[in-house]
């Protein structure tokens, strides 16, 4: 790395962190009044001063309920130290910085320090991010989604013979369980030491969380980490998983697991051989999406949230498009970003335990919107890949992601092909 190079990236990464705390300073003018604001992040500052002073990580009383790893209280430890507005500026700064990495990262790390164009796209695509509905309500309620996001795919982005790939997906593993499906990803893909450095971190995380918090992680790791009613109850409509589609449709939370267990067994299945065959071909990001999709649909409780992963995956589908010059694929793009800028199924729909058990066949549509979606999105996933296969075999050249677009003004990537 020449020193003008280098000299440039610093230049870009103080501009973004400027801007993020600008965008920051602002959100917590507006929002600190919104019974919202920082909801989750309060929940994590509590867990944090719980561990900090000795006392019960995962006591019911006050509620909610912290649901998280021990090692997540242990890094959430410095939030009890600032007040709620502090907490907000500063966890909304890192999540905004991190949305603008995820981006960089998805168009494939385009040198944003010598071309003004790929600037001016991952700006335009992060404010543009900022409101779909999962980011801009990660950042209202000071979730850890897009700080997670990062992780995993700065990790994944990692070049294989990287010693450090698989860090990054253990710690975020070790703050929240969900993340663990992309070891099973690297496993499918022989890429063994990074699956055993994925593991090994994670049960580093572990071991911290016995040596500092021996009490609360015996209770976590002895069945608290399985208990979902901690979370929420499966009914509500704001989840859009699996297992809470299945509660709603069937209008019971009772003896629904069989049915849960096998649909998630199929789901996991197929996110992960298409994901395999998406590693195959080149289509890194595709891959990553698609295990993402998967670890949602199949999570216990999946909040709308969490669907943060739809940014990627919607600037994997426009980079196609425009590499296609797919009319078809520019429409299904302009379609889900729609979806999800507009929140459809909690138009009208009350979220009450009892309500939500009762729902009409319309609000049922609405409340399964995001799971459908998700569905419809591992099915277009298998249907393009079948189809470059298609024309591979009879000898047209199949339309790779491995160098950028150029509207993002990017360089390919040497560890992994967006």
């Amino acid at each position: 790395m020449n020193g003008n190079s280098a000299a440039g990236r610093l230049r870009v990464l103080g501009l973004a962190t400027a801007v993020a705390l600008v965008a920051a300073a602002a959100a917590t003018l507006l929002y600190q009044r919104n019974p919202g604001w920082m909801y989750d992040a309060s929940v994590y500052r509590q867990g944090g001063a719980a561990a900090l002073h000795g006392l019960d990580v995962y006591r019911r009383l006050p509620p909610p309920a912290f649901t998280y790893a021990p090692f997540a209280a242990l890094l959430f430890i410095p939030l009890s130290l600032f007040s709620i507005n502090g907490v907000g500026l500063l966890w909304t700064a890192i999540s905004i910085v991190c949305l603008g990495a995820v981006i960089w990262l998805s168009l494939g790390r385009p040198a944003v320090d010598r071309d003004r164009r790929a600037l001016v796209v991952c700006a335009a695509a992060a404010a543009l991010s900022v409101w779909l509905d999962p980011v801009s309500l990660t950042l209202l309620l000071g979730q850890v989604n897009l700080i997670l996001m990062f992780l995993v795919l700065f990790d994944l982005s990692l070049a294989d013979r990287s010693r450090w790939k698989g860090i990054g997906v253990g710690i975020a593993a070790g703050i929240k369980l969900t993340p663990a499906f992309f070891v099973l990803y690297l496993l499918l893909t022989r890429r063994l030491r990074a699956a055993a450095v994925a593991v090994a971190t994670l049960a580093a995380t572990v071991a911290i969380g016995f040596i500092a918090l021996p009490g609360d992680s015996i209770r976590y790791w002895g069945g608290i980490f399985l208990d979902s009613s901690r979370v929420g109850a499966p009914q509500n409509v704001r989840s859009q998983s699996l297992r809470s589609v299945l509660v709603r449709w069937l209008h019971t939370s009772h003896g629904i697991e069989p049915a849960w267990i096998l649909l998630s067994g199929a789901v996991a299945v197929a996110a992960l051989g298409l994901a395999m065959w998406a590693h195959r071909r080149g289509e890194e990001l595709l891959a990553i999406c698609v295990c993402a999709t998967g670890a949602l649909l199949i999570s216990p409780i999946t909040w709308q949230h969490h669907w943060v992963w739809v940014v990627p995956a919607l600037l994997w589908l426009a980079q196609r498009a425009w590499q296609t010059r797919s009319r078809l694929l520019w429409a299904i793009a302009g379609i889900i970003a729609a979806e999800f800028f507009v929140r459809p199924y909690i138009w009208g729909i009350p979220v009450d335990p009892v309500t939500d058990l009762h729902l009409g066949v319309w609000q049922l549509l609405q409340s399964s919107t995001y799971a459908v979606t998700a569905v419809l999105v591992l099915g277009l996933a298998g249907l393009m890949l079948w189809r470059d296969r298609r024309r591979q075999v009879s000898g047209v050249t199949s339309l790779q992601m491995s160098t950028p677009p150029d509207w993002a003004g990017g360089r390919p990537s040497s560890a992994v092909k967006y």
